[in-house]
């Protein structure tokens, strides 16, 4: 991959992160999830571009599987329908531990996330933390970049924010 090509490719992850950031200072609900689907659409343009499948898979698939978080109560029910399907995406297309990382990082997340605050931003800490390790394996720099930015986030989160210790779900935050 020649160098352009390769800072192109990485060019384009550095918008789809700035896409998300400028995302939560939207004040209209629409145009924040403008903004999180057109940087989703980078990130999966900016793994394909790559090769790593595994990354283009699982943004594609988090799309949908957060879109039906959002839109129900049956957190439980989406959860473990998910974990068929991240099998399944495992066994077809297994070529090495690296391209294992994202299913569990989803995994986890979508596991987190049905959750008390405490324990989602818990598991976002570890999540974001096989995420750096897969965008490094796939030289997604921008992508070690974003997911080590949240990563940081969350650590912060977990050490400052004194109402995260309350035990409330997620959903009800």
């Amino acid at each position: 991959m020649d160098d352009l090509w390769f800072w192109t490719i990485q060019l384009i992850g550095i918008i789809a992160w700035l896409l998300i950031v400028f995302s939560y200072y939207r004040k209209n609900t629409n145009k924040i999830l403008v903004f999180q689907i057109l940087s989703t659409v980078l990130w999966c343009l900016h793994y394909f571009l790559l090769g790593a499948y595994s990354g283009l898979f699982i943004c594609m698939f988090e799309v949908l599987r957060d879109s039906l978080y959002y839109k129900t109560d049956a957190d439980d029910y989406i959860f473990l329908g998910s974990v068929p399907i991240y099998i399944i995406y495992g066994i077809a297309t297994f070529s090495g531990i690296i391209e294992l990382l994202p299913i569990f990082s989803s995994t986890i997340d979508g596991f987190t996330l049905t959750k008390h605050k405490k324990v989602v931003v818990i598991g976002a800490i570890i999540s974001y933390t096989i995420w750096v390790i897969y965008d490094f394996a796939v030289k997604s720099y921008a992508g070690a970049l974003t997911d080590g930015i949240v990563c940081i986030s969350n650590i912060s989160i977990l050490l400052f924010d004194k109402d995260l210790f309350k035990g409330k779900r997620i959903r009800k935050l």
